[in-house]
């Protein structure tokens, strides 16, 4: 492809609203050819960063805001939980906490036990009473 169809295509595929075959061709020209390249970096830098270009009015951004609002509302996904699944969740979940504060109120309010030697478990097993 010749500078002369490059040049022309370079707003297209800068949008990516270029042709496949066309794309191709813009892609393989621009690596080879320095002066496109320069081209399509100062044509990309001043769509990019021009502050002289006349600003969208305040009714087009308003529109563009209710598009893209209602594409991300039909993109997502529905609600997972129903409106009763929630206060039974939260029930059941403070339910397991309940039960886990008392068993463990009750585990260290019962009498401790002392720990038994090997040597008391060996007398108590032959019968022998021990010394204390």
């Amino acid at each position: 492809m010749s500078c002369e169809e490059v040049k022309p295509e370079l707003v297209a595929y800068h949008f990516g609203t270029i042709g496949p075959e066309a794309r191709e061709s813009v892609e393989g020209h621009l690596p080879s050819c320095a002066s496109c390249l320069r081209e399509f970096i100062s044509l990309k830098r001043a769509m990019e960063t021009s502050e002289d270009e006349p600003r969208p009015s305040q009714a087009s951004r308003e529109r563009l805001r209710l598009a893209v609002a209602r594409e991300l509302r039909a993109r997502a996904p529905a609600p997972s939980w129903r409106w009763w699944e929630r206060p039974l969740a939260l029930g059941g979940a403070l339910a397991v906490l309940a039960s886990a504060l008392l068993v463990t109120y009750r585990a260290s309010i019962s009498e401790p036990v002392a720990p038994r030697s090997f040597y008391q478990l060996e007398r108590d097993a032959a019968g022998t009473p021990s010394p204390e």
